[in-house]
């Protein structure tokens, strides 16, 4: 009876989340009119012309490009930082340290988008001049990122058993060859599920693209935004080119699932 209850509720779920998504696909092969008149409807002709569309409009390659980038430099970069911190956290405990740690953790209960207006002005002419460039998103996207990376990576880290570590420090190895040979690959699940994380949230960013680069070079968002008419929508068309930005995150998401979870469980037991 318990499971069977188990079982109904995230059916449930499954339906409630999985039925946006059913509808933006069904939506993307129909025609504008069948939309229009019926949304919730099945397709009455199915018509690939809304995907031919968004491929040749020409908005969505570079912005595809200037995605990629802009995602993949700041999630090293918050992974380059953000790895040897949780690993100091965890293994190295030195004077200050749960302070310090608490301190990047209250960067999490601060909504990201106060620090646009500063960030606007320290990016702009008068100050570093990186406005306009995709370099303007790089540095926020990885701050932003810190907090979250350093929290998952610490407890992975935490989870490991220090048999292992003092095993390689009494080979030789001082804290960084620890961290490097050791305690990195015995958290590659929790690094994944930082990294797809982090590449998610920077993938689907608006505000901060919208402010701080220049129109002509704009990331996926911000084309989407553009890609309807002037005062109307198009929402065969629309759903079409959600779709073209979508499909690869839930494929990347569906293959990496596994890692995910065992990244978020990582150091939730004590043994």
């Amino acid at each position: 009876m318990k499971r069977s209850l188990r079982y109904a509720v995230l059916l449930c779920f499954l339906v409630l989340t999985a039925y946006p998504l059913l509808w933006m696909a069904l939506a993307a092969v129909r025609l504008e009119g069948d939309v229009q008149q019926n949304p919730f409807g099945i397709p009455t002709q199915v018509t690939l012309a809304n995907l031919a569309a968004v491929l040749r409009s020409g908005i969505f390659g570079k912005a595809y490009l200037n995605s990629l980038l802009v995602c993949a430099a700041g999630v090293a970069a918050a992974l380059a930082c953000g790895a040897p911190a949780a690993f100091a956290f965890a293994r190295l405990p030195f004077r200050g340290s749960q302070a310090l740690f608490l301190t990047f953790l209250l960067g999490m209960m601060i909504p990201v988008h106060v620090t646009l207006i500063p960030l606007n002005r320290l990016l702009g002419s008068a100050g570093l001049g990186l406005k306009g460039t995709l370099w303007a998103l790089i540095g926020p996207y990885a701050g932003f990122a810190l907090p979250v990376t350093i929290l998952i990576l610490r407890g992975a880290f935490e989870a490991i058993p220090r048999d292992l570590l003092d095993a390689a420090r009494m080979d030789g190895c001082g804290h960084w060859g620890t961290f490097r040979h050791v305690a990195l690959p015995l958290a590659r699940p929790a690094i994944a599920t930082v990294v797809i994380f982090n590449f998610l949230s920077m993938w689907n960013e608006f505000a901060f693209a919208l402010t701080l680069l220049d129109p002509r070079n704009p990331t996926l968002p911000i084309a989407i935004a553009r890609f309807k008419g002037e005062h109307d929508i198009e929402i065969a068309r629309t759903c079409a080119a959600l779709c073209v930005v979508v499909l690869p995150l839930l494929a990347v998401y569906c293959a990496a699932q596994r890692h995910i979870i065992r990244g978020l469980t990582a150091g939730a037991v004590k043994e």
